[in-house]
């Protein structure tokens, strides 16, 4: 052992925690991962005193926040997620574990996010939908051991996500109603539709039933999102509230007037998109009833928004039939976003270009804890802000529990 190796075994002889700590806390991830292989008596104080310490949370949050927004990503990417021409991907979901990718004609593909291996393929639409040859896409959201999907045209499907299993399979809302927006945890699916309905499933002792069909609202609902407790729904009126555990619509004075086409939703923030109302994105709380901002309006219209903890991703429609042309991908701190203290024209924010590949294909991007994924041109590019999780050769690899219990406790999971 070195001169600095002795110093801090003196201090755990000497039960100096507070300034081993404090040590251990300038050190990046990579090298604190490498200390806990010393010996015993380092591996559980990083363990108990740092990753599962809410000074330690704090501190190692901080500096994946920093990676995200000031240090260049390290790129991987897989070119095996083309299905066949015409059915393009039209959405995207990730987490720490897997992406899901939902495509035109009513299949999805469940990849490992580390080795981009096919983990198994869903058909998320009925026996009578699938013998017809027609675009139905597929949206997606993933709980911790489900996924669920909605077609357009309304076939919700819940899966196990361990081995794609179905777990539930049917028909919601009006017979020829388009639904649009799907938001899934392991107790309730939730879904929207053109005719202004919600419809919430749950999984009650083990199955999954209808538990609630709201039908107050009677405008079309074009997109909806929620946060566990509240969701809110987007329509051509304005964005409205709803208590999901009294099931109810929350009536304000003032309501929230802007024609919506996607939004994203974090209590009580909607970040909503207008398409070809109106450019850029609106910041509204929907509790005070106030836009606190619109940025990006220089851009044309975009194809999804996607909200993951600190950092909203947007992706800029393809437009222009053009295969050669380039689409934007944008990521703002939200944090930024819904401080009013904070001047626009100084907002952080980043932007990735991809080409388009295919005339009808769009750009796709959602984020996890760590990473950037974005579907363009038939392939899937991981952006990865976490530098020690990558090994040399651009790969992402397998870190084992250790490191699975880190993302835990840094990442609030």
């Amino acid at each position: 052992m070195d001169s600095g190796s002795d110093i801090l075994n003196r201090l755990f002889e000497m039960d100096l925690d507070e300034m081993i700590q404090k040590i251990f806390l300038y050190l990046d991830p990579l090298s604190l991962k490498n200390c806990k292989c010393v010996c015993l008596d380092w591996s559980e104080f990083i363990q108990k005193r740092l990753w599962n310490s809410k000074l330690g949370q704090k501190q190692l949050q901080n500096r994946l926040i920093n990676q995200w927004k000031h240090s260049e990503p390290v790129i991987s990417q897989y070119d095996r997620v083309a299905v066949e021409p015409g059915n393009e991907i039209n959405f995207l979901v990730c987490d720490n574990e897997i992406i899901v990718c939902g495509y035109t004609r009513g299949q999805a593909r469940v990849y490992a996010i580390s080795t981009g291996e096919l983990k198994f393929q869903l058909q998320c639409n009925s026996q009578r939908r699938r013998r017809r040859s027609y675009n139905d896409g597929v949206q997606l959201d993933l709980g911790k051991t489900v996924i669920g999907s909605v077609t357009d045209t309304g076939t919700v499907t819940v899966w196990d996500r361990r081995d794609g299993t179905m777990l539930y399979q049917d028909k919601h809302h009006g017979a020829h109603e388009s639904v649009f927006g799907i938001k899934v945890t392991d107790e309730y699916v939730l879904t929207g539709a053109e005719d202004g309905s919600v419809c919430i499933l749950e999984r009650i002792e083990g199955n999954w039933i209808i538990k609630q069909k709201l039908c107050e609202n009677r405008e079309m609902i074009t997109h909806i999102d929620a946060d566990g407790k509240w969701a809110a729904t987007g329509t051509r009126q304005g964005v409205k509230l709803w208590d999901l555990e009294t099931f109810k619509l929350v009536e304000n004075v003032n309501p929230v007037q802007v024609k919506v086409m996607m939004l994203a939703f974090s209590y009580p923030h909607a970040f909503v998109v207008g398409g070809d109302d109106w450019k850029g994105i609106q910041v509204w709380d929907l509790v005070k009833c106030v836009l606190i901002r619109q940025v990006l309006e220089d851009l044309k219209t975009f194809y999804n928004i996607h909200l993951n903890g600190r950092f909203l991703t947007v992706s800029e429609c393809n437009t222009t039939g053009y295969e050669k042309a380039m689409c934007a991908v944008v990521v703002y701190d939200v944090s930024e976003l819904i401080d009013t203290k904070v001047e626009t024209k100084l907002l952080w924010k980043n932007k990735f270009e991809y080409s388009i590949g295919q005339n009808s294909e769009q750009i796709n991007a959602v984020s996890n804890s760590t990473s950037l994924v974005v579907s363009h041109a038939s392939k899937i590019s991981i952006l990865n802000f976490w530098k020690d999780r990558i090994s040399s050769s651009g790969e992402i690899v397998n870190t084992g529990g250790d490191q699975n219990q880190v993302d835990d406790s840094y990442l609030g999971a």
